[in-house]
């Protein structure tokens, strides 16, 4: 271990996460004090992200969420891989899904990378995700993957091939399979059919392969000709660089644990002397029709297409909240309407509190906005929200241990509350029903107005936003309009639409037309 985990002076973390490689819940201790570093393994941007890779994005946004909830600084990584796998679904073995689509697009692998990267933002944005510090890109770190590649060979536990392929020897690194539970016999015995001839082991995997004739995508090197990298060296390398030999945090889908994940390990072990991250944290599957979400099986969604059918995608987001990361989650258009109502309905109960003073005690705390990346993010961004910018001044403070409100004592009690479900592995299927908790206490509005949009520092669901239409429109609207469009908004999110469609009509035979939107009902007069 290089050092002792640390604890800056005024901070009380005292969040828990599953770690998959001691199979433990176990308490987040950052390496270096008041910082938590953290890598994502991101896209392969040869199609369109779907819901279910946003998920495995989300949990890194509510642990990032959490951790400066908490008052610590976290820089973020998270990569772009645009060079291919050697496999994928649904992608003949050998191929690289950026020069297949590149071809069946007639575009350049770099012009395939740069819009489906694209769109990956976008939809982070969609569904209020802090855009990382840094988006390393893989064909940007070439020659860091090559001195790894280099490093491992001189350390003896890579081995080159006649073919010019090099390869990882598995059997060379002790600790293999030590975060999966497989062994190398199990994986030996799992190999069947079509095996590279050339390697020594049927379980060592590719750090850097020959390119065949005709090749877009290859690099010339000073030992092994011209080639390519294996998919799980980029992550190791661009970890390495951004986030130092050892890190806090590294997370992924559940599907990252073997191999990328257990073969990141093996390359970057040997050279840093130890695992390289602490926490190891994974999110499970989003399923349709009780199957894994996959592009190759053709039953996924992209978060766009709920925008596409007048859907808010925060509702989304909430669905994704209603579950622990590490449980299965069933998406269809049922769960995602039910997430849809319950958000309205939340939204519907904090509007009717009333928008918070200007100033005081009582006015709202400062936003904890995700912005937007943009089309290609360059360099390391600085401040909260990354590349996403300044998010709206909110400042990396203890809000979980010092609020800035004068909580009574019930008002503390369900903060607290709150704070422990957060901190418990992330439950958020409490910390939301705290919220409708809040909702229906008996302290005084101002008070739970305050503890909701604190909580939505986590929760990302842009609460704040639900009197932006009615602060618009205010001056023109009268009393008794605004009291039928409150009355309105709070049937539609009960579920009683008969007396939502009623109410309308009322609207509609006083000359006022009712148009929905994500922060709630708006009203125009008719000319």
């Amino acid at each position: 271990m290089d050092g002792q985990p640390l604890r800056r002076p005024g901070t009380t973390l005292m969040l828990r996460l599953r770690n998959t490689l001691t199979r433990r819940v176990e308490p987040v201790e950052p390496l270096e004090a008041g910082r938590v570093r953290m890598y994502t393994c991101g896209p392969t941007v040869y199609r369109y992200a779907h819901v279910g890779n946003l998920r495995s994005n989300l949990l890194a946004d509510v642990i990032r969420r959490v951790l400066l909830y908490h008052g610590l600084d976290v820089l973020h990584v998270k990569n772009i891989t645009d060079v291919g796998h050697l496999r994928d679904e649904g992608i003949d073995r050998g191929a690289d899904p950026m020069l297949v689509q590149a071809g069946l697009e007639s575009k350049t692998p770099a012009e395939i990378a740069a819009a489906y990267e694209a769109a990956f933002h976008a939809d982070e944005a969609l569904v209020n995700i802090l855009p990382a510090h840094v988006f390393p890109r893989a064909t940007e770190h070439i020659e860091e993957m090559l001195r790894l590649a280099e490093a491992l060979e001189d350390a003896g536990y890579a081995y080159v091939t006649p073919e010019g392929n090099v390869y990882y020897s598995v059997a060379a690194f002790d600790g293999y399979g030590r975060l999966s539970g497989n062994t190398l016999s199990d994986l030996r015995a799992g190999h069947r059919g079509d095996i590279e001839p050339d390697k020594r082991d049927p379980a060592d995997f590719a750090l850097w392969k020959a390119a065949g004739p005709g090749r877009l995508l290859k690099w010339p090197t000073p030992r092994w000709g011209e080639g390519f990298p294996g998919w799980h060296l980029e992550c190791s390398a661009m970890a390495m660089r951004y986030l130092g030999p050892r890190f806090d945090i590294h997370t992924g889908g559940i599907d990252n644990v073997f191999p990328h994940h257990e073969d990141e390990i093996a390359q970057s072990a040997p050279i840093v002397g130890d695992v390289p991250a602490r926490h190891w944290v994974h999110g499970e599957f989003l399923l349709m029709d009780g199957k894994k979400m996959a592009k190759s099986a053709g039953n996924f969604q992209r978060v766009t297409e709920l925008v596409d059918r007048g859907l808010d995608p925060l509702a989304f987001r909430y669905l994704l909240l209603t579950s622990r990361y590490s449980r299965k989650l069933e998406y269809s258009d049922r769960s995602l309407a039910s997430a849809a109502a319950a958000l309205e309905s939340l939204r519907a109960g904090l509007r009717a509190l009333g928008p918070p003073p200007p100033d005081g005690p009582w006015t709202a705390p400062r936003v904890l906005a995700a912005g937007a990346a943009g089309d290609r993010p360059e360099g390391v961004a600085t401040g909260v929200a990354g590349h996403g910018g300044d998010a709206a001044g909110y400042a990396v403070l203890d809000h979980a241990s010092t609020t800035s409100a004068p909580l009574s004592p019930d008002g503390r009690a369900l903060h607290d509350r709150f704070v422990a479900a957060i901190d418990d592995d992330l439950d958020m299927p409490v910390a939301l029903a705290l919220l409708r908790e809040i909702l229906r206490s008996p302290i005084p509005a101002d008070e739970r107005r305050w503890l909701i949009l604190d909580a939505d520092a986590v929760l990302g669901l842009d609460l704040h936003r639900v009197w932006d239409a009615a602060r618009a429109g205010d001056a023109a609207v009268p009393d008794d309009v605004r009291a039928l469009v409150t009355a309105r908004d709070t049937a539609r999110a009960s579920g009683d639409y008969p007396a939502a469609d009623a109410l309308r009509a009322r609207l509609d035979a006083l000359g006022w037309d009712v148009v929905d939107t994500p922060a709630g009902s708006q009203v125009r007069r008719r000319d």
